[in-house]
C-alpha cells in the first residue's frame, strides 16, 4: 500500500511518476501551490505588491491558476478578466463557472461580452474563409481584447493559464515549422509591448495539464462541464499526444523539453532581433503592419455582415 511521500498518510489520491511521488489530497494541494509559487519567483515575474490580472475562461487551467496564486500569495491583489465569446450554450456556461469562482475567492471580475461589446460572435466567423481556422482566429481575437481588458483593469501583470503540455508542445511545433523567432514568445515572462501595456507571464508553465484537472477536482473548484463545438485535432493537439507517448517512457520528458528550450531562447534572442513595431491605425495598438490581425479580422466579419 502507497503511503504520502510527505506526511505518511495512507489516503493517496496521486502519484507523480516523473518525482516518483505519491502523494494525499491535502499534500497534493499544498505542493501544486507551492510549485505555483517557486515558478513566480523563479522567473520573477511580478511582485506582492503588483495588481494581477488572470484571464480566466472557466476550465481547468485558468481556474486552477487563480486559485493556487491566491492561495500561494494572499495579499496579492488579483483581478479576474474573462472573455464571452458569444458561443451558444457554451460561453455562458463558462461564465456562470468563472463568477461562482471568483465570487468563493472575493475577487473583482471584468467581463468582456463581446456581442454586446463588438456587435458579432466568434460564430460569425464561421460564415468566412476562416471557417476552418476558427481556433486560431478564436485565439488572435482573445489575445487583443485580454491587452484591452488589462489596460481597462488597470494591471501591471497579465497572467495566463499556459501549462507545461501547452508550452512543449507549442515549443516542438514551433520548432518543426522552423519558426524561430516565434519561441522568444513563450517564455514564462513577457514584457510589454508598449508604454503602459501589461507583463505577460506563465505562472503554470511547470503545471501538467493532468495535475491542473486534479487541483480542481480535489479543490472542489467550478470548472466548466462543456467542451468548445468548435475545438478541433490542431497541429499543437497532435504534438501533444505525441509528447504523451515519449512521456510513457521518459515520466520527465516534458520537463526535458521545457528545460532546454528555456536554454535556446537567450541565443535564439541574439540570432533573431524582435521586429520593429508600429502603430495600427484602428486600434492603434503595437503591431507589425499598418492594421493588425485583430482589426484585420474584425473588418472581415463587419464586412461580411454589411455584404449579407
Amino acid at each position: 500500500m502507497p503511503y504520502c511521500r510527505m506526511c505518511g498518510s495512507g489516503t493517496v489520491i496521486a502519484y507523480l511518476p516523473y518525482a516518483k511521488m505519491s502523494l494525499c489530497q491535502k499534500c497534493f494541494l499544498e505542493f501544486y501551490v507551492r510549485r505555483v509559487k517557486n515558478t513566480v519567483e523563479e522567473f520573477k515575474m511580478f511582485r506582492e505588491d503588483d495588481v494581477v490580472g488572470v484571464a480566466v475562461s472557466g476550465g481547468k487551467d485558468s481556474s486552477a491558476l487563480i486559485h493556487s496564486l491566491s492561495k500561494a500569495f494572499p495579499k496579492l491583489e488579483l483581478k479576474a478578466l474573462h472573455i464571452n465569446l458569444g458561443i451558444p450554450e457554451y460561453s455562458d456556461h463558462c461564465e456562470s463557472r468563472v463568477r461562482l469562482l471568483v465570487k468563493s475567492l472575493d475577487i473583482e471580475l471584468y467581463v468582456f461580452d463581446v456581442k454586446k461589446r463588438l456587435g458579432f460572435t466568434i460564430e460569425d466567423f464561421m460564415k468566412t474563409r476562416f471557417k476552418r481556422k476558427i481556433c486560431s482566429i478564436c485565439g488572435t481575437i482573445k489575445r487583443h481584447i485580454f491587452e484591452e481588458m488589462a489596460l481597462e483593469a488597470n494591471v501591471r501583470v497579465l497572467a495566463t493559464g499556459h501549462n507545461l503540455d501547452d508550452i512543449a508542445s507549442v515549443m516542438l511545433n514551433t520548432f518543426f515549422n522552423g519558426n524561430w523567432s516565434q519561441l522568444t514568445r513563450i517564455k514564462p515572462l513577457l514584457p510589454p509591448l508598449a508604454e503602459n501595456m501589461a507583463y505577460k507571464v506563465k505562472p503554470l508553465i511547470r503545471s501538467p495539464e493532468k495535475e491542473n484537472l486534479l487541483y480542481c477536482l480535489y479543490g472542489e473548484l467550478p470548472i466548466r462541464s462543456l467542451g468548445c463545438p468548435h475545438a478541433s485535432q490542431t497541429g499543437i493537439r497532435k504534438y501533444m499526444q505525441l509528447l504523451e507517448r515519449f512521456s510513457e517512457e521518459d515520466p520527465g520528458f516534458k520537463y526535458i523539453i521545457l528545460n532546454r528550450f528555456l536554454e535556446l531562447i537567450p541565443m535564439i534572442e541574439n540570432v533573431f532581433p524582435k521586429p520593429e513595431l508600429t502603430r495600427c491605425r484602428l486600434c492603434n495598438f503595437p503591431s507589425t503592419n499598418e492594421i493588425c490581425s485583430y482589426c484585420k479580422r474584425i473588418l472581415l466579419v463587419k464586412q461580411k455582415d454589411a455584404s449579407a
